[in-house]
């Protein structure tokens, strides 16, 4: 009977950090419609650079208003990509791949916009990802609605061990238990490589990083930067930005010369 009670506390408590944890969705308004059928229209009828930056510049118009969709931000890194702007259109790629992961459309898309760009060579797999097999397959926003429905049905379960004498709910509520804390571990690492930790991409060309926060100071690698190389973001000190490239190697540039998300 302990034990059962005990189950059933540790589910009160996961579900009650689950809603504060997952907030409320965001569902698209008639003025997120007009405005997305716009920016398609536009891209539709694009014939020069500077059509589709402003079918992206809509893009972003429905971004800043709160929404977050794979589709405005797959559709906006088209946009960039066919306005010359592939670092731009990676910073957009990636960010689309949080809401649609697997999508083979937007694979593709993003690595004919990482083309040949040479840090891509170097990005290896974490075996944490060869572990957590699923982490590729199933949205951000859906391991939290799993880890969701997985805690209540522990706490249910649990619950149910209080009031029956068969042991079988109990049981499987420590099954429950056992998977709630699996697919916590899934969330909490999404949540470290989408939200804790900053990304970037270099959105200039020849770009020089530095040993320090200042054109006086030393390149810290022996070539430039090109558009379209990716970072994580270390620290920010004024117009300036502390970046690591794949394999850990540091430098400083100014904010200008890339897209931070």
């Amino acid at each position: 009977m302990k034990r059962t009670q005990t189950i059933a506390s540790v589910a009160v408590v996961i579900g009650l950090a689950l809603v504060v944890a997952k907030g409320c969705a965001l569902r698209p308004d008639l003025e997120v419609s007009r405005k997305f059928q716009e920016a398609q229209a536009i891209f539709d009828e694009a014939s020069s650079p500077e059509d589709f930056l402003h079918a992206a510049a809509v893009y972003q118009e429905i971004l800043d208003s709160g929404m977050r969709s794979g589709a405005v931000l797959f559709n906006q890194g088209n946009a960039l990509m066919r306005a010359g702007q592939p670092g731009r259109a990676i910073a957009a790629y990636r960010q689309a791949q949080r809401y649609r992961p697997g999508d083979p459309y937007l694979e593709a898309n993003l690595q004919y916009a990482l083309g040949n760009v040479a840090d891509e060579a170097g990005r290896s797999r974490p075996l944490f990802e060869y572990v957590l097999f699923w982490q590729d397959w199933i949205s951000y926003a859906g391991k939290f609605r799993l880890l969701g429905a997985a805690a209540l049905a522990t706490f249910l379960l649990a619950c149910g061990g209080l009031f029956v004498s068969s042991r079988l709910p109990s049981r499987l509520a420590i099954v429950g238990l056992v998977v709630t804390v699996i697919l916590a571990v899934s969330a909490a690492y999404d949540w470290n490589r989408f939200d804790r930790v900053q990304h970037g991409v270099i959105v200039a060309d020849h770009v020089v990083a530095r040993k320090g926060n200042n054109e006086s100071y030393k390149p810290a690698f022996t070539q430039p930067l090109e558009d379209g190389t990716e970072f994580s973001v270390l620290e920010r000190r004024g117009d300036w930005i502390q970046i690591r490239l794949p394999g850990n190697q540091d430098g400083w540039i100014e904010d200008s010369a890339a897209v931070v998300y």
